[in-house]
């Protein structure tokens, strides 16, 4: 029986597009501006000493920490301190109004329905919790925090394609494994999943980059809308108490 979902957000929740052509756009043009800016606080202190970590060059300047920031986030890649610096810096395009998340038009009707249901939800996503938070909070469907339980990244949970992050993430909702369904437009994410013990459904989107990709033997749905809270193939409601 279901008692947790837990959601990606790229190309699950939300369009790949808005991620890929927005926001790291965004950031990616203020990264030096930003460090410059707080270079002298501790928590940018604490992220350069992880980029210096990260890269295997103790006196790396910040000429150099920038150029390499460029370098990861044209390639995507999934560096925990790079995502922190990425938040902080969209929590000032969402605070000024140049930045505004949007979800699918099914997710937040579906979701409330999930919670209605009694159903724990939580995000999981390699962008920082902060970001999510962010994301969730400034949606053009409102504030959606009042969606989600709790918020897993890489920092918390560990790699999205390594079974002990989902073993984790369900340990940290107060279930087992097969208690929880892990929804996901990345197959690779899902065998993970699917290893740890949890239930799976892959989620192609028309138009998203991995629409007809392989499924790997995943319940594979195109919208939240075909994921009835009681449909036992999908998310069911818990089990209650009789009394």
């Amino acid at each position: 029986m279901i008692r947790a979902v837990v959601l990606d957000i790229e190309g699950t929740t939300s369009a790949t597009d808005f991620v890929v052509s927005t926001l790291f756009p965004y950031a990616r043009a203020r990264y030096e501006q930003y460090l410059a800016a707080t270079g002298a606080e501790p928590h940018t202190q604490e992220l350069l000493d992880e980029f210096r970590l990260e890269l295997g060059e103790p006196g790396a300047d910040v000429r150099r920490i920038v150029d390499a920031l460029v370098a990861w986030t044209d390639a995507d890649a999934k560096v925990g301190a790079l995502k922190a610096l990425q938040g902080r810096i969209w929590e000032q395009g969402y605070a000024d109004g140049a930045l505004t998340a949007p979800f699918f038009p099914d997710v937040v009707p579906a979701v409330r329905e999930w919670r209605r249901a009694g159903l724990a939800i939580a995000v999981y996503s390699s962008g920082s919790v902060d970001a999510q938070r962010l994301f969730f909070a400034n949606s053009c469907d409102g504030n959606q925090l009042d969606l989600v339980d709790a918020f897993f990244d890489t920092r918390n949970a560990g790699p999205k394609q390594q079974v002990g992050s989902y073993e984790a993430i369900a340990a940290a909702l107060g279930v087992t494994p097969d208690e929880l369904l892990f929804l996901s437009d990345s197959t690779d994410e899902l065998d993970a999943a699917r290893a740890a013990g949890c239930e799976t459904v892959l989620v192609q989107r028309p138009g998203e980059p991995r629409a007809g990709a392989p499924t790997r033997a995943h319940r594979t749905v195109t919208t939240f809308a075909a994921l009835a809270p009681r449909d036992e193939q999908a998310v069911p409601s818990p089990q209650r108490d009789p009394s």
